[in-house]
C-alpha cells in the first residue's frame, strides 16, 4: 500500500506520513536500489575516469592542499609513484551499476517507499582496498541493506535505512565497499521547546575566538613524507587538533565543485527541467513561484524550517571529508587508510565551527592487514556539542615487517549489474 500523503498546495512540498506501509515498501527493496537516493537528469558520475586534475580539484574543494593529492611532481617521489586520490574522492565517481529489476510492477510499487519523507545522511562505514589513481574507472552499486524503526529526541519516530555500497573496476576489482545510513523523518516544523535542538542559536565569534581558529589553521599538522612507523606508535597518544569552519555556503559551493552533486544532479535551466520530470517531488516552489530543488534546504533558511530543521545546515559529505582530511594529515604518505566509520551527531549549521581531535586506541599485527593502528576521533562545535564521531583502521609501515602491503579485496556485491 502506498504511503498516505498530506500534500501541500502552496509550494509543492510533499509531506507524507512515516507509515508502516511505507516502511515495509522500503524493506521490500532490500537488495535493490533505494528509491529515495536517485539521480536527476543524468546518471553519469562527475568523474567517469580518475585523473590527477580531478583529484587536485577535489582536494582543493574540500580545503585540503596535501601535495600527495595536488602535486604530481611531489607524488612521483612517494611510494605510490603518482598522484593518488584521498579517501572519499570516490563520491565523485561511479558509473551506474545498480541491480536491475526483473519485475516492472514490483519496481513501480516499491518506488513509493518513504516518498515525501525527509532524508538526512547520518553516517557510514567504508572499507578501502586500493588507492584510486590516474586512469581508474569505477562502477557503483547502491542498494537497500537494512531498514530499522527508531524513536529519537529530534524526529520522534523515524526510519533508519542502511544502504550498501560497492565500487569496482572493469576487472571486477573492488576499490571501495561499505554502507551509508540515512534517517527518514516526517517533514514538519518542530516547536517543542524540550527538543535537544531547541536552544541552539546561530554562531557568532568574537575577534579573540576568530584568532583561535586562525591560529589553529596556521599550525595545522601534516605528516607528509615523515613515515609513521608501527614501532614508534603508543596507544593512548592524542592526535593533533584540527579546525574546520566556520562553515559557510561558500564551502558548500566548493564541495559541489569538487564532487558534482554526488547524488541528485541538480543541474541548471533546461537540465533542471529535465531533472524535475525525473525526480518528481524533489522540486518545490520558491518565493518566485518557480520550481527549485529541495536540496536548497542547505542554503534556504525558510525551506530548512519547513522540513523541520532550525537553521540551514551542511550535507553529510562535508563532515565525511573533514574526517578524511584529518586522517590523511596524520597518517602521512606511506600509510594506507583501510577503514573509516563516521557518524554525524546533531546538525552542522551554517556558521558552525568544528574542532577535530583524536586518539590512538589500539595497535596490532593483523593476520590479513599486517601492522595497523586503530584511531577514534570526534568533531566538536563551538557550543561544546559533538557533531562527528568516527573511527579508523590505518595500515602503517614497520621497520620489522616492511612497507604497507595492500589488502586482498572481496568480490563485488551480488546486488549489481554485470560490468560491460
Amino acid at each position: 500500500m502506498a504511503p498516505k500523503s498530506e500534500n501541500t498546495t502552496d509550494d509543492g512540498l510533499v509531506r507524507s506520513m512515516l507509515s508502516d506501509e511505507s516502511i515495509q515498501l522500503m524493506r521490500d527493496r532490500i537488495g535493490y536500489p533505494n528509491p529515495t537516493v536517485r539521480t536527476g537528469f543524468t546518471e553519469e558520475p562527475w568523474n567517469t575516469i580518475a585523473t590527477a586534475d580531478a583529484m587536485r580539484r577535489f582536494s582543493y574543494c574540500i580545503g585540503d592542499d596535501n601535495p600527495l593529492y595536488c602535486n604530481l611532481e611531489y607524488a612521483k617521489n612517494t611510494r605510490w609513484g603518482q598522484t593518488i586520490a584521498p579517501p572519499a574522492f570516490e563520491k565523485s565517481m561511479g558509473i551506474m551499476g545498480n541491480r536491475l529489476f526483473d519485475d516492472p510492477e514490483f519496481e513501480k510499487e516499491t518506488s513509493k517507499a518513504l516518498r515525501g519523507v525527509q532524508l538526512f545522511h547520518s553516517g557510514g562505514e567504508n572499507f578501502y582496498w586500493a588507492p584510486i589513481v590516474e586512469g581508474v574507472k569505477l562502477w557503483r552499486s547502491r542498494y537497500v541493506k537494512q531498514v530499522d524503526v527508531k524513536e529519537s529526541d529530534y524526529a520522534g519516530r523515524s526510519a533508519i535505512v542502511t544502504n550498501g555500497l560497492c565500487m569496482w573496476d572493469e576487472n571486477d576489482k573492488v576499490f571501495v565497499d561499505g554502507v551509508d545510513w540515512f534517517v527518514h523523518a516526517e517533514r514538519k516544523k518542530r516547536t517543542d521547546d524540550k527538543s535537544k535542538y531547541a536552544k541552539e542559536e546561530p554562531a557568532f565569534y568574537t575577534d579573540e575566538e576568530m584568532k583561535d581558529i586562525e591560529d589553529c589553521y596556521d599550525n595545522e599538522y601534516r605528516r607528509g613524507a615523515d613515515t609513521l612507523y608501527y614501532e614508534d606508535i603508543e596507544v593512548g597518544t592524542s592526535l593533533p587538533k584540527m579546525v574546520k569552519g566556520p562553515f559557510q555556503i561558500t564551502d558548500l559551493i566548493n564541495m559541489h565543485m569538487g564532487t558534482g552533486w554526488i547524488l541528485y544532479g541538480c543541474w541548471p535551466n533546461r537540465l533542471a527541467y529535465g531533472g524535475r520530470k525525473k525526480l518528481r517531488g524533489f522540486y518545490t516552489r520558491d518565493e518566485f513561484n518557480a520550481w527549485d530543488t529541495l536540496q536548497r534546504v542547505h542554503w534556504d533558511k525558510d525551506l530548512a524550517e519547513k522540513v523541520g530543521v532550525k537553521m540551514m545546515y551542511d550535507i553529510g559529505a562535508v563532515r565525511q571529508f573533514h574526517v578524511s582530511n584529518y586522517l590523511t594529515n596524520y597518517a602521512g604518505d606511506d600509510a594506507f587508510i583501510h577503514r573509516i566509520k563516521f557518524e554525524f551527531r546533531r546538525f552542522n549549521y551554517t556558521g558552525d565551527v568544528t574542532w577535530m581531535t583524536g586518539e590512538i586506541v589500539d595497535k596490532r599485527i593483523d593476520e590479513k592487514l599486517g601492522p595497523v593502528i586503530e584511531v577514534v576521533l570526534r568533531g566538536t562545535n563551538q557550543r561544546g556539542s559533538d557533531n562527528i564521531n568516527a573511527s579508523s583502521t590505518i595500515m602503517v609501515a614497520s621497520r620489522q615487517h616492511g612497507p604497507v602491503k595492500l589488502p586482498e579485496p572481496p568480490p563485488p556485491t551480488p546486488y549489481r549489474r554485470k560490468t560491460p
